[in-house]
């Protein structure tokens, strides 16, 4: 199984989020065969959408889906609130919730099972939970341990979205939870390892680069879970130039003092992945502070790392070129220039 971690578009003139365009992302997404299209993780910069923007974004998304090929990020807050948008999802009969450990506040492992992830559990019964550990995003982090130890007290505690990169750690959740519980591989550049291994067999994956190539990181899975290594592993290959838009580090200038100075800014998604979908034709690259444009020299690594792409597999990014067509001249522009010269 595949499931896609969304990007939000937003409108250009008024930042405000781009209900068509997602609506459009969504049905490209389900079209390419993707399993589920989650809303509201980290690609989806959940932490700057307002309810009332999560719940228009939602009833959209569910006028082309149905309930089951969603998936709802929670997000982070007071628990309360983060209880709240459960019962919202559920309420429009999205079951899938995930549950990232909560960020910031350094709660140790067990304080994270007794005192966040359980009692959300516990409030929405009806759901089916993935708890999300990103350690490098929270500072947080659930081990397998207290993660099976959940799965125990809850038993609508039915999956995890792996997004530590430690394929060790996969192994000791598979090893405690069992065969029958979804581990899904949240780290696109460990996603074929973790399909292999058979100590991990992964189910699928929760991946960023499906927002540029859905098809052939469908193909990757499918592969991965017939047991053809050799495919898996040459399908692999072919993604490996799309992991440098996960992210990167741009030389950009800075003024101190009545110097210039260039100093290395590392970004990561979406930042990378909305400035491709750009150049290609689809939204306008727009992220909500913090997050913010990619400046001169991001822009050059982008538009020379797609060319690259382009100019090995032009296949690969065929489905979205065709599925979207830009309204903004100069995104059109953009995309037949790239187009034109991997000829």
């Amino acid at each position: 199984m595949l499931v896609t971690a969304l990007v939000t578009p937003f409108e250009g003139a008024t930042g405000d989020p781009d209900l068509e365009l997602c609506q459009r992302l969504v049905r490209f997404q389900l079209d390419e065969g993707v399993h589920q299209v989650l809303l509201f993780g980290t690609t989806g910069e959940a932490p700057s959408l307002e309810e009332s923007e999560r719940q228009a974004l939602l009833d959209a998304a569910l006028q082309v889906a149905r309930p089951e090929q969603l998936m709802v990020g929670l997000g982070s807050g007071r628990l309360a609130e983060v209880i709240a948008r459960g019962r919202q999802a559920l309420l429009r009969g999205v079951r899938d919730l995930l549950l990232v450990d909560c960020p910031y506040s350094g709660a140790p492992s067990s304080a994270l099972r007794t005192h966040w992830h359980g009692p959300i559990a516990e409030a929405l019964p009806e759901a089916r939970l993935f708890p999300y550990a990103v350690p490098s995003r929270t500072a947080t982090e659930l081990l397998p341990d207290d993660l099976a130890r959940l799965v125990e007290d809850h038993a609508n505690v039915v999956g995890v979205k792996d997004a530590t990169g430690r394929l060790a750690r996969m192994t000791r959740v598979r090893e405690l939870c069992g065969d029958a519980f979804i581990l899904y591989c949240g780290d696109d550049p460990q996603l074929r390892d973790a399909l292999l291994d058979p100590a991990i067999r992964a189910q699928g994956g929760c991946s960023v680069l499906s927002n540029l190539a859905p098809r052939a990181l469908v193909a990757l899975v499918e592969t991965g879970r017939a047991g053809d290594a050799a495919e898996t592993r040459r399908l692999a290959t072919r993604l490996e130039n799309l992991m440098e838009f996960i992210s990167l580090t741009a030389q950009e200038p800075v003024e101190v003092g009545g110097r210039t100075m260039l100093v290395p800014q590392r970004v990561r998604n979406p930042v990378p992945v909305k400035a491709a979908l750009a150049l290609l034709g689809v939204g306008n690259g727009a992220c909500r502070a913090p997050l913010a444009p990619l400046g001169e020299h991001g822009q050059r690594l982008v538009r020379q790392r797609l060319d690259s792409v382009l100019r090995r597999d032009r296949e690969l990014f065929a489905p979205l070129q065709s599925a979207f067509r830009a309204a903004d001249t100069g995104r059109q522009a953009d995309a037949r220039e790239l187009a034109g010269r991997s000829a």
